[in-house]
């Protein structure tokens, strides 16, 4: 299965080695359960299936999964486990990782602007919202003065990976 998100490697490894990305580059052995039917091309089957965790959370890595290199798989026999009809495999590979947290700063572009919110579009995928503050009229708010394809810099202030899509509120960096 193809995914949506596509990610250059150098583009990732970049981003990786910017702190205020929230990407990360792990290295991680991980065990995976494939069916029977998919033992006919064991490679290609795990591509797949790591292929269909990029763009979602995934627990195991306590983010979302961009993209992957250096698959490895490190036996040549699978394990079967109780009466578990799947078969595992150990695994290695170079995962990159978005891991955004609360407090974290990010950047930008915004994609959408109007007069009570900015769209942000972070890392070309992930989209962010930062409303207006109530408490500040319109013209005394810094996101008047934004243009739309502006890059901003932002503070995480409300997370949740857990969805179908990722929601992430921010609020301005005043400086």
């Amino acid at each position: 299965m193809s995914t949506i998100i596509k990610f250059d490697l150098k583009e990732l490894k970049k981003l990786a080695t910017n702190k205020d990305s929230c990407v990360y580059e792990t290295k991680v052995t991980q065990n995976l359960a494939l069916q029977p039917w998919c033992l006919g091309n064991l490679k290609e089957s795990i591509k797949n299936l790591l292929d269909y965790k990029i763009g979602k959370f995934d627990k195991e890595f306590d983010g979302i999964l961009l993209s992957y290199k250096n698959l490895h798989i490190l036996q040549n026999v699978g394990s079967i486990r109780n009466d578990n009809a799947d078969i595992h495999f150990q695994v290695q590979a170079d995962y990159f990782i978005f891991r955004p947290h609360v407090g974290a700063m990010l950047r930008g572009i915004v994609n959408k602007k109007s007069v009570t919110h900015l769209g942000i579009l972070v890392h070309r995928v992930f989209n962010v919202v930062i409303p207006r503050p109530t408490e500040q009229p319109g013209n005394k708010w810094i996101g008047t003065s934004v243009q739309e394809g502006q890059e901003v810099v932002f503070r995480i202030v409300v997370l949740d990976l857990f969805g179908a899509l990722p929601y992430i509120r921010g609020e301005l960096d005043e400086k």
